[in-house]
């Protein structure tokens, strides 16, 4: 079956000036096949009778929550934060908010002072939240937050159990909306608010309009590939634009059927323990999910699975190694496809097709409508081309609403994605590493991804992540952390004889190597790279600061791992003080 928006930068231009937000993408799909099941989900990972809401269905609730928001008083300015898992009231949410607001759908794991410092930003007027669960204390910690803020907010409570009668409820703001009102979409307004970065320190809000992400929604479906028929099991959460844009809005624009595996999604246990059966039992045709998450998928036992109906995965969000890869096409015969994309392009750039084939590592191709150039917005995309890449297209952002302001914005309506890339000789993009990310050791650059895949090739291995650990020598040394397959045994010093022998340069092989019961994770499920960071300099810290017997421990918060905190069973002397201090300016460290 061909796919549902031609590959075309032609036709995707003339579908994007059709229908230039993410309702009117919703309203067309839902005006060509009202009847077509948009969203499956899940209630838990056996659930014989799922819920199902068509397209027509998802078009009139999310016509009626935008009368219903208007009438409550929200306008174009106002934030929507909406903190809910993967389920069918957050997607109407999301597209109702963006729509009549500004859309916040937000991280369900900030603290309450992180969620009301970043509700503050984005000028939040009403919060849609989850009513109390059993897995998840949000409810609670949404409550404590607004408590914090002067300004008034609206609580609308969204029962996953028993509801709490002193909230307004999603019943009660669904009536609100049941008036002959008419809907209108501005696709150049300010639509939606995405956080970036950590989740210490003032929030950065990365600022997207309704045309941004109705443009992305487009570019995802035509590059990725998606067909009519297709039924798409994704566990991605919403409140990252790979599970927004790349997973549910690009669905939408092409028809498709979205399959939530329960509230958790692909973080759910149950569902990955019988990930394999639940393919066959959803008929799905697409798996999409991060990394992380398709090393969980590829350690859960297929038993007889047939997979039949699965064409393949689509990952992206941090880089695919090779030996997972390999795993998962071996554990389901079925390829993995990649998509490369950033918050600030509404989350795709690249990609490869997901059309069964299989594909090589890479960041694929430009997508239709998107320019990308290496670099800089002078450079060109040519077989051979090295450097930073630039990127320039319709899902470009405003730019990052911070306490000060709007920042970072495209000049010239291009931006720096801070990403290192190369053209290979068919011309797709091959990622070699961040330039943040790259170990610079004695003056060579170390790319992370050569020391993780060859940890990755160790059968012992499940997570690989190599990170730079401050030397006073060296400026930097490389350093590997692993999270064992479950059962595995190895020592850090086996791991080190193995990556040294396969390693050809001796400056890129890692000098420590530390075993994790597990990896620490972002809340989409990427590696949380700045924690281990800030691991890799407690622990040389307290090597160089071994002799003084009077430190009780060392610990590093700061997202750039560059400040640390000592704590002293008693109070240090002038001396201890002074060669703490001199010991950490060797590192390049500073006392915070």
């Amino acid at each position: 079956m061909s796919q549902a928006i031609p590959h075309d930068d032609i036709e995707a231009a003339k579908l994007l000036e059709q229908a230039p937000s993410p309702l009117a993408l919703l309203r067309r799909t839902a005006a060509r096949r009202p009847d077509h099941p948009a969203l499956i989900y899940l209630r838990d990972a056996n659930d014989p009778h799922p819920v199902t809401l068509t397209y027509g269905q998802l078009l009139e609730e999310v016509e009626t929550l935008c009368r219903a928001l208007k009438a409550r008083g929200v306008s174009q300015d106002d934030g929507i934060p909406i903190l809910l898992p993967l389920v069918p009231q957050a997607v109407s949410s999301l597209i109702a908010a963006l729509t009549v607001g500004v859309a916040f759908p937000v991280n369900l794991l900030l603290s309450p002072e992180a969620m009301a410092a970043q509700f503050k930003l984005a000028r939040a007027r009403e919060v849609i939240v989850m009513g109390p669960h059993s897995a998840l204390d949000v409810r609670e910690r949404v409550g404590a937050a607004i408590e914090l803020l002067d300004s008034e907010i609206n609580l609308v409570e969204v029962a996953l159990g028993e509801p709490t009668s002193a909230s307004f409820s999603w019943a009660q703001l669904l009536a609100d909306g049941n008036t002959d009102s008419p809907v209108e979409d501005f696709p150049e307004a300010p639509a939606a608010l995405v956080h970036t970065g950590g989740t210490t320190g003032a929030p950065k809000l990365a600022e997207l309009t309704q045309r941004n992400l109705a443009a992305g929604a487009i570019m995802a479906a035509s590059a990725l590939g998606w067909r009519e028929n297709d039924r798409i099991l994704t566990g991605l959460p919403l409140f990252h634009v790979g599970g927004s844009v790349d997973m549910l809005l690009s669905g939408i624009a092409a028809g498709v059927t979205l399959m939530f595996p329960t509230a958790l999604g692909l973080r759910n246990p149950e569902v990955i323990s019988r990930f394999w059966p639940l393919v066959d039992e959803t008929r799905a045709t697409l798996v999409g999910g991060v990394p992380t998450m398709l090393s969980a998928m590829a350690s859960s036992p297929r038993a007889d699975s047939t997979l039949s109906t699965l064409r393949g995965f689509v990952t992206g969000g941090s880089p695919l190694p090779a030996e997972l890869k390999r795993k998962v096409e071996e554990v389901s015969g079925k390829p993995v496809c990649q998509l490369y994309g950033q918050t600030e392009t509404a989350g795709i750039t690249t990609a490869q097709s997901a059309d069964g084939s299989y594909h090589p590592i890479l960041g694929g191709r430009p997508i239709p409508m998107m320019k990308v150039a290496i670099g800089g917005p002078n450079g060109s995309f040519q077989p051979g081309d090295t450097g930073e890449v630039f990127v320039s297209g319709p899902n470009v952002f405003l730019g990052y609403r911070t306490n000060d302001g709007i920042q970072g914005g495209p000049a010239d309506g291009w931006i720096s994605t801070g990403d290192l890339g190369e053209v290979t000789d068919d011309g797709d993009l091959r990622l070699v590493g961040r330039s943040k990310e790259i170990i610079i050791r004695s003056g060579h650059n170390i790319d992370p991804l050569l020391i993780e895949e060859v940890a990755m090739a160790h059968p012992a291995v499940a997570q690989a992540a190599a990170v730079a650990m401050p030397d006073a020598y060296a400026g930097e040394l490389p350093v590997l952390y692993v999270a064992l397959t479950p059962g595995a045994q190895v020592s850090p010093e086996e791991l080190i004889a193995h990556t040294g022998e396969r390693i050809a340069e001796p400056p890129a092989r890692p000098k420590h190597a530390f075993i994790l019961e597990e990896m620490p994770l972002t809340p989409v499920g990427k590696i949380a790279r700045y924690k281990l960071k800030q691991m890799a300099t407690e622990h040389q810290v307290g090597r160089a600061l071994s002799s003084i017997d009077t430190l009780e421990k060392v610990t590093c918060q700061d997202n750039g791992a560059r400040q640390v905190v000592l704590y002293w069973k008693q109070k240090p002397t002038s001396k201890q003080r002074e060669f703490a201090a001199a010991a950490l300016a060797d590192l390049g460290l500073e006392q915070a």
